[in-house]
């Protein structure tokens, strides 16, 4: 047996005795100097001798060269590495600030219902859950019919208005579970007892998660696997479109974030399941330390934060409990606690130490315009993984239905119908590869992370003038599936979604004009509306195009201009100058990356909208920095919003967007044909 006397920890260095390390509380904000990190690195690992401090630091430090510390607000003693080193003192903490408490191998189910207890209690203004998962009548945004298991009298039942439940966001891997629910069991597993012999072939994750539900007191969950119909389209499909109801109703998001696949389970929950890596040593006698990473850490490589579907089920929901390879967090919409923090001692204290970013922040309710929000979450969704790529808008279902129905607009193949002069503006950093089963027209149809303009514009106001003065394209759909053309705004669509009010960004719609627009003299006797009636010979070139495919195609006259051949690559932002006579550059386009670096012109390019010289000026003062938006507006000229687009089939009937940028107004007549602009009218797929 060891002695007291062997249990004692080494000495402190001479550095190391005058940070007064024995000062557990109280601490000041500050500075301290550690000498060198090779100094350090060299007292951690001086045999019997070794300074426990030093040992302390290189937890959090592995550098060269002048090593200082900070005691400050991050929570404890941090280094430039995200991490920090704090001081394990539960029971004597006087504040959260640099305070840690041991991790045990597997989690007290009471500390999770105290996490919850404290949310409920504290934070009812901005962690509530909605209560509207289900509809009370046709009208009502809720669900017809939604599904939970019961996990008293294991089964599935049908819930009623204001259920308590928690949902579960996993990622399913490779895994192939023995049953679902499906038509033909439905039945069945909605009877009494019916999960209790079936339940140990369902996978890890999903058994760990019901076993969870029951340790901390509640009784019910949602899981796509048992409560959406697996082999039933309309039923699948409402539950998909309601995905954000389902992740902001529920009480309590479980996030399976470890692992690989739906047998990965909850580390933690049970003895056992996982291995505790906590840095911990003991510097002075009773006082001991340990590494604390930052919340955003524990999830650095999993492949939950890759792939698609899991994005709008963290973004979406009011509390949730994420479990990572070693550590479980509760994270709400007003604080973070983890198990080695104490935050939740001192529930008044946010803990601000996250390391966030826009891939695993909520979707805030207000404060955020939506359209700043859609552009955003965009940027975050796009570089997601998909099992099947026909997934792609499915996956963003959820996010599109809440800020659609708070903007009052409809979508269309991801974009928002109400301002798709906006929507239509997306570009890359990077060159773009081509998505064969979405539009073109689409960010969906492309593999890229987009920015849109929609997050340029200062205000609704601002936006809504643009929307109404510097647009003129009267857009109209085809239905993959009728092939009927309707506007895509318009009055209707007004009906449909609910008149706007001042902050909606949005079209108004008026008798004259579907898209309130004012009236371009020189557009007033062009030709705005396709009929296939007088185009009869169109008619089986666009129904043959859309037999080969399973979405919208958008119809629309236009102003094309051409430009005679593009110039060379401009690398750091991978976009081609557009060349007028004499090789004059008239301005640039972002080509999809297959493009061949020679393609013989002419080159036709939409007018899409224009950019006058006051909102250049206002936008080349922008904080919000890419490459290709910046070279757009730098030199303050007004240009048009262009896209390239390339015809599919010797008749010139359908066309394929290729690209998007922009020439300059003053440039125009510098292009081929003195820059005449032909009226089109384009089916784009």
């Amino acid at each position: 047996m060891m002695s007291d006397q062997a249990r004692i920890p080494a000495p402190l260095c001479d550095v190391c005795q005058k940070l007064e390390l024995w000062k557990t509380n109280d601490r000041e904000n500050g500075e301290y100097d550690l000498g060198t990190w090779e100094h350090v690195k060299r007292k951690a690992k001086k045999g019997r001798s070794r300074c426990p401090g030093c040992i302390a630091w290189r937890f959090i430090g592995d550098d060269s060269g002048k090593a200082i510390v900070v005691w400050g607000d991050s929570g404890g003693f941090y280094y430039d590495t995200g991490s920090t080193v704090k001081f394990l003192n539960e029971e004597t903490a006087k504040s959260p600030i640099g305070s840690a408490r041991v991790v045990q191998p597997h989690i007290d189910p009471a500390l999770i219902k105290k996490w919850v207890k404290l949310c409920e209690t504290g934070h009812q203004n901005t962690c509530t859950p909605i209560d509207s998962i289900i509809g009370s009548s046709e009208g009502d945004l809720g669900m017809k019919v939604f599904r939970v298991v019961d996990v008293e009298e294991w089964c599935i039942v049908e819930s009623k208005p204001g259920i308590r439940y928690l949902a579960l966001s996993y990622i399913w891997g490779g895994v192939v579970p023995p049953f679902r629910l499906q038509r033909h069991n439905l039945t069945e597993l909605s009877t009494k007892g019916a999960l209790v012999g079936l339940r140990e072939g369902l996978p890890k994750t999903m058994r760990d998660a019901f076993d969870l539900v029951q340790l901390i007191g509640e009784r019910y969950l949602w899981v796509d696997l048992l409560c959406l119909i697996q082999d039933d389209d309309s039923d699948m499909l409402h539950g998909i479109s309601h995905m954000d109801l389902v992740y902001k109703c529920a009480m309590l998001t479980i996030v399976a974030a470890s692992g690989e696949d739906a047998n990965a389970g909850l580390p933690g929950l049970h003895p056992g399941s996982r291995e505790v890596n906590q840095k911990t040593i003991e510097i002075l006698p009773g006082v001991k330390m340990c590494r604390s990473d930052m919340f955003s850490y524990h999830l650095v490589g999993l492949r939950y934060l890759n792939r698609a579907w899991t994005f709008q089920e963290l973004v979406l929901s009011r509390r949730t409990l994420i479990f990572t390879n070693d550590r479980i967090f509760f994270r709400c919409r007003t604080n973070c606690w983890g198990e080695d923090l104490v935050y939740d001692n001192f529930p008044s204290v946010i803990n601000e130490f996250l390391g966030t970013d826009d891939q695993i922040d909520f979707i805030p309710d207000d404060q955020v315009p939506p359209l700043l929000l859609y552009e955003l979450a965009l940027l975050g969704y796009q570089g997601r993984e998909l099992t099947k790529e026909s997934d792609r808008i499915h996956a963003f279902t959820g996010v599109i239905h809440l800020l659609s129905t708070e903007m009052r607009t409809g979508t269309l193949e991801g974009l928002l119908t109400a301002s798709i002069d906006i929507s239509l503006i997306f570009w890359s950093d990077y060159s773009p590869y081509r998505r064969e089963t979405f539009p073109s027209w689409s960010w969906a149809g492309w593999r890229a992370q987009f920015n849109g303009y929609g997050r340029y514009f200062d205000s609704p106001e601002d936006a809504n003038s643009w929307l109404q003065t510097m647009t003129y394209i009267v857009w109209y759909k085809r239905n993959p599936e009728t092939l009927k053309l309707e506007l895509v705004w318009g009055l209707h669509s007004q009906l449909e979604h609910g008149k706007p009010e001042t902050h909606h960004i949005g079209y108004r719609p008026t008798l004259d004009d579907p898209y309130g627009r004012t009236i371009d003299k020189h557009l007033k006797n062009l030709r705005t509306k396709p009929d296939d009636d007088l185009d009869g010979y169109r008619a089986p070139i666009i129904h043959e195009e859309m037999s080969k495919r399973k979405y919208h195609f958008l119809h629309f006259f236009a102003h094309v201009v051409t430009s005679s051949r593009f110039g060379e690559w401009v690398s750091d932002w991978s976009a081609r100058s557009l060349l007028g006579k004499h090789n004059k550059s008239c301005g640039h386009i972002q080509i999809e990356d297959d493009t061949p670096k020679e393609v013989p012109g002419p080159h036709e390019l939409v007018l899409l909208s224009k950019m006058p010289t006051d909102k250049i000026v206002e936008l080349s003062k922008t904080k919000i920095y890419t490459p290709f938006f910046f070279h757009a507006v730098q030199s303050g000229r007004p240009f048009y919003w262009v896209m390239y687009i390339v015809w599919l089939g010797g008749k010139k009937v359908v066309a394929e967007r290729k690209g998007l940028g922009w020439i300059y107004e003053d440039c125009i007549g510098d292009l081929p044909r003195g820059g005449k602009k032909i009226w089109k009218e384009i089916i784009l797929v």
